[in-house]
């Protein structure tokens, strides 16, 4: 186990060493140390979810916050390194700018539009839910492997998603670490109000179906997303953009993943910040996302396993 961990952090940390400009890096971390303050401490999340600012509309201000973190990284930290000339491809742009308006539409999408009159409430509640859930793959997904098909010919598997096991040993002893962690997390009061993200007392005799049938239809769903997420985060925006950013495509990454918490407990909105360095780092070494999707999927499913396990057998939440 400690030999598989050591080599993993020894390639992270030669990530880091390689990788590393004081100067772009303090601005990367002012950046989401100030959307994040904005956020939670000034209110500016709950004024873009309430379509107040800047526009009325959700789907473009979710488009538009996503476009905005992105550049607002990028564009600059690819200057303070001195390499003007990979922002200066009329692609650079193009291609961030498709991925943000992509992953802002999907993130804000109302399947309420869809008319289910003839279903119950909860059982309209549950299918929006369960849709949601898989909003990456009906509108990510298609756009990801026509760039692939089109684009990206010489990018091996589908942005992360191919032949590679390198370190695999190392992310599910790391996962092992940290699982007392999650236990202990689990009982906080951010973590309490919010998870488990599918509550089967609030949806029962939907469609006829046993409640711990509608449960694992849920989770199964919800847990699988997180391989989208990584093939979109630490695939198309790491693996993918390195081709003209090189190194340079993990800070934007980073900063436009800890907007994807916003509205998400706080500290784990602050630990994506973190979390997704590591696995965008690693993500660039290995050209594989196989880590991320480990971890990413295995805490997932802890934490909704402890939460029910509290709510049911603790009487918590």
């Amino acid at each position: 186990m400690l030999k598989h961990l050591k080599i993993l952090f020894g390639d992270f940390v030669l990530f880091f060493r390689k990788d590393f400009h004081l100067a772009a890096y303090a601005y990367t971390v002012t950046v989401a140390a100030l959307s994040i303050l904005l956020v939670y401490g000034a209110g500016w999340g709950a004024l873009i979810s309430e379509n107040r600012i800047p526009t009325s509309n959700a789907i473009v201000n979710n488009m538009l916050m996503f476009v905005v973190m992105y550049f607002l990284v990028a564009v600059p930290v690819t200057i303070i390194r001195g390499e003007f000339r990979n922002i200066a491809k009329p692609v650079f742009f193009a291609r961030g700018l498709l991925l943000m308006c992509l992953i802002g539409f999907a993130d804000a999408f109302s399947w309420e539009v869809l008319s289910l009159q003839a279903y119950s409430s909860s059982e309209q509640s549950y299918t929006f839910n369960v849709l949601w859930r898989m909003r990456n793959v009906i509108f990510v997904l298609p756009v990801l492997v026509l760039l692939r098909l089109a684009i990206d010919k010489d990018v091996k598997g589908l942005y992360g998603i191919g032949k590679g096991n390198h370190h695999v040993k190392a992310y599910l002893s790391l996962y092992a670490v940290i699982l007392p962690i999650l236990a202990a997390v689990s009982f906080t009061p951010d973590f309490l109000s919010y998870y488990p993200m599918y509550k089967p007392w609030n949806f029962e005799n939907v469609f006829g179906r046993p409640v711990w049938l509608n449960t694992a239809i849920f989770e199964a769903i919800y847990i699988s997303d997180f391989l989208m997420v990584e093939m979109i985060f630490r695939g198309a925006l790491v693996i993918g953009m390195a081709s003209i950013l090189g190194r340079s495509a993990v800070l934007p990454m980073i900063v436009v993943y800890v907007a994807l918490h916003f509205g998400k407990p706080v500290m784990e909105t602050i630990s994506a910040f973190f979390g997704g360095y590591f696995l965008g780092a690693l993500a660039f070494q290995t050209r594989h996302i196989w880590g991320g999707v480990i971890i990413h999927m295995g805490i997932a499913f802890v934490i909704e396993l402890l939460r029910l396990f509290q709510h049911y057998a603790l009487g918590i939440g």
